[in-house]
Order: structure tokens, then C-alpha cells, then sequence
């Protein structure tokens, strides 16, 4: 399954100030690799997450279209498709959980209702503590509360992922577990995209497949990383300074 942004625009408008935050984007994640979105901050990289993943904010106005293995997921296909064909991790994991429950809770109504992977699984994969499961959402640490929107975001084995800074907040030994979860999950045919600015490991990691540089709401590049290193943007060559 292929999820697509096919030459999106987004405009927020709070009324006390407006801004077009993407601006005609395309952007594809084939299934089997993860795509990777960098860029520097108010580029529109966690804006571009949560418009392919069909949770863009009530102020948001967008024009183009989200396509997800080929067809158009408009408002009345989003709701079968949330939660089922596509996971979302987003940059805040807090905010993927009923604040009055324990994330444990939540987990596990979320293996009774989709009866795909267990709980077990799900948090192995995330390399999320169990031992944590029964506290509220907000006693986690920043860390640990990404690592539980991973695991929820996996219970239902979607097809397609959306993960917004999965590693944000962790040491470098549990991120490269989850990278390497992550690539794992892409390698069993899983379309996976990822927000990230860890450059080094997306890839001398072997992480990413290919990699989309937003700037100013607009793909500035895009292409696997001998691609991208050839570049001669200079706003290229300095975000992939530190990989090459």
C-alpha cells in the first residue's frame, strides 16, 4: 500500500493569524521503505504528517488530495482508515491518549478492538516498559510516552505508518532500537514515513530509504541518500552535513 500527497496545500487560519504552512506538495511512501521528512523548524514537517495521516488540525484548510494506495481518502473514507489501514504517531505521543486512563488501558482496548497484534508485542516492538502501563499519560517521561503512541499506533498492524518524531527524548541506544524496529516494520511491506532530523542514522543507519527536505512549506529535495549528497543547495549540504 502507497500513501501519497499529491500537490497539497495547507493553510492555517486561527483568526488571529493565518499562514500557508505547505505549499503545493507531493510526496510518496511506497510500501516497503521508510521515507524520511527533514527540514528545519516551521518547515511544515509534522504539518505534512498529520495531512497524510488524515488528522490535520480543526484551522487548517487544505487544497490537492491525500491518496492512499491510489484512490482519494476524503472525509467519508478517513474514518475507516484511521486507526486501521494507517497509524499515526504524532510529534506529541501524550496527545494519542485519554488523559483519564492509563496508557495501559489503552492499549489494551485497542487489542480487543482491532484482534491484530497483542500488547505484548506491540510495546517489544516500541520498546516501550510495560512496568510503565499503569501510570497515567502525563506521569511519563517525554521518551516514554513516544514510545507508547508507537506501540498503540502498531496494534492494529496498519499498512501504512506515520511516525513524528518517534525517537524524540531517548538515548541513543533504545532510538536505534526503535529505528531498527521501525525498519523491521517497513521490511515486512509496511509504506512507512518518519519526521526526524537524526540525519546520521536515517543514513549511515540504514534507516531510511529516501528522504524529503521540506523548507518554507514547499519540498525543497528529494531522493536516497547518494542522491541527496550530490546536491549543490546549500541549504541541502548543510542539514546533511553531519551524514556525509
Amino acid at each position: 500500500m502507497t500513501a501519497e500527497l499529491c500537490c497539497l496545500t495547507v493553510r492555517v487560519d486561527t483568526t488571529r493569524w493565518s499562514e500557508t504552512v505547505l505549499e503545493e506538495v507531493d510526496l510518496v511512501v511506497p510500501a516497503g521503505q521508510i521515507t524520511a521528512v527533514l527540514g528545519g523548524p516551521g518547515a511544515g514537517k509534522s504539518m505534512a504528517a498529520s495531512a497524510l495521516a488524515g488528522r490535520l488540525p480543526a484551522t487548517a484548510q487544505s487544497r490537492g488530495q491525500v491518496l492512499i494506495d491510489g484512490e482519494v481518502a476524503d472525509d467519508q473514507r478517513w474514518p475507516a482508515l484511521r486507526d486501521r489501514v494507517v497509524g499515526y504517531v504524532p510529534q506529541e505521543g501524550v496527545t494519542a491518549f485519554d488523559t483519564q486512563k492509563t496508557v495501559g488501558a489503552h492499549l489494551r482496548a485497542l487489542e480487543c478492538s482491532h484482534r491484530a497484534w497483542s500488547v505484548e508485542r506491540a510495546c517489544a516492538a516500541a520498546h516501550y516498559p510495560v512496568e510503565a502501563a499503569d501510570l497515567l499519560p502525563d506521569q511519563h517521561s517525554g521518551g516514554q510516552i513516544q514510545r507508547a503512541a508507537l506501540a498503540a499506533a502498531l496494534l492494529p498492524a496498519p499498512r501504512v505508518l506515520i511516525a513524528d518524531g518517534p525517537t524524540n527524548s531517548l538515548d541513543m541506544g533504545t532510538a536505534y532500537g526503535v529505528w531498527r524496529s521501525l525498519r523491521d516494520y517497513a521490511d515486512s511491506g509496511a509504506a512507512v514515513l518518519v519526521v526526524s532530523n537524526e540525519v546520521r542514522m536515517l543514513t549511515h543507519g540504514g534507516v531510511a530509504d529516501r528522504m524529503v527536505i521540506l523548507h518554507a512549506g514547499r519540498v525543497l529535495a528529494a531522493g536516497t541518500t547518494a542522491e541527496l549528497g550530490k546536491s549543490t543547495d546549500p541549504f541541502v549540504r548543510t542539514l546533511l552535513r553531519s551524514a556525509f
